[in-house]
């Protein structure tokens, strides 16, 4: 569901990986970070390729990537 919201144009989704490697691949939706940090935890943030971001998604991944920027993995 959150891949077809991010697919229609709808805004960004944080599924893991593994759910969107088949729309990776064909090229419906792509990274919008190629950085990482290895947690327990993994957060995602993809996005229709052939389309903007929107203002309100560039600003989620902001806000986002601030707060987990230095994050420890659960131990």
């Amino acid at each position: 569901m959150l891949s077809s919201a991010a697919i229609a144009g709808m805004g960004v989704a944080l599924p893991p990986r593994y759910l969107t490697e088949d729309e990776l691949a064909r090229g419906q939706l792509a990274p919008v970070s190629g950085g990482s940090m290895p947690t327990e935890f993994s957060y995602y943030s993809v996005q229709p390729e052939a389309k903007r971001t929107s203002a309100a998604a560039l600003t989620f991944q902001s806000w986002l990537l601030g707060q987990v920027s230095g994050a420890q993995p659960a131990t």
